[in-house]
């Protein structure tokens, strides 16, 4: 007999699994997205503000028409200090998240219906476009007689203002979703539920957050605008009764108010949206 002899270098060697990846960083692009847009809204803001107390020491404009942001600054200290500017902002708040609240729901709950029931949606889409151009606040007077001169006519205008973007964007989302998902979940039997909610909407998630993000914007545009008109309390209507006393300062300083609030809506906005999104590489 012959011995074979194999050489240490050929035997097989047991297989070792390969060391684990260094952790990535946490969503590197979501964080530079971010400081982007954070650095370069407070440059913008900062240029303005410059900008505005330059022009207005400079004379190259009236200060009725757009005082120097120092002199609207000083307006804040007392303004905060009276009760009459919490009771505005207490009713401009409830009905903005009100409207944001009702408006997504039902826009949520409409899209779903034109996602599951085409004809309906073929139906009402049309529809749902064409007052998607028109401003509700024409409406307006027709809910002050139905419901009077209230926060019920202001909410019941501004949630409709942002249901219809909700309802369009979710519709769009979800009869956009490749086809493959929903046989994969016949395939694997999911329940309704499941499919909606582990299928469905994380497909549609960015087009849902897009309708989000536009319901936010038309809540709080519909809520303002229709305290502008008629309403006897709220950010609005007190911007509109400074106007017509000849209030400037005091008027402009409510405006920066608006433009914080819709600032703060902005962020809340992001981080909801990040939470939306989590896990998809966008």
């Amino acid at each position: 007999m012959t011995a074979s002899f194999v050489a240490q270098d050929d035997l097989p060697a047991q297989a070792v699994p390969p060391p684990p990846p260094p952790p990535a960083a946490r969503n590197p692009r979501w964080r530079s997205r971010g400081a982007i847009s954070v650095v370069s809204t407070l440059l913008l803001i900062f240029a303005f503000t410059a900008f505005a107390e330059l022009g207005s020491m400079a004379g190259w404009w009236s200060d009725n028409v757009l005082p120097a942001p120092s002199v609207v600054f000083v307006e804040f200290g007392p303004m905060l200090s009276q009760g009459q500017f919490w009771t505005d902002a207490a009713r401009t708040g409830i009905e903005v998240s009100i409207s944001i609240l009702a408006g997504s729901l039902i826009g949520f709950s409409a899209g779903l219906l034109f996602w599951k029931r085409p004809t309906v949606g073929r139906v009402f889409e049309p529809y749902l476009v064409s007052f998607y151009a028109v401003p509700l606040v024409l409406f307006y007077p027709v809910m002050i007689v139905l419901v009077g001169i209230n926060a019920t006519s202001v909410i019941i205008l501004a949630s409709i203002m942002a249901a219809i973007p909700m309802a369009l964007n979710t519709a769009v989302g979800l009869n956009s979703m490749p086809p493959v998902y929903m046989k994969l979940a016949r395939s694997l039997n999911a329940s309704p539920r499941q499919t909606l909610f582990a299928i469905a909407i994380p497909a549609a998630g960015p087009f849902i957050a897009a309708g989000l993000r536009l319901a936010v914007v038309y809540a709080l545009i519909g809520s303002i605008a229709m305290e502008f008109t008629t309403a006897q309390a709220g950010l609005g209507y007190r911007i509109r009764y400074l106007y017509e006393v000849f209030d400037n300062n005091q008027m402009f300083a409510y405006i920066v108010v608006v433009v914080v609030l819709s600032g703060l809506l902005t962020v809340i906005l992001s981080v909801l949206e990040r939470v939306m999104l989590r896990g998809r590489n966008l």
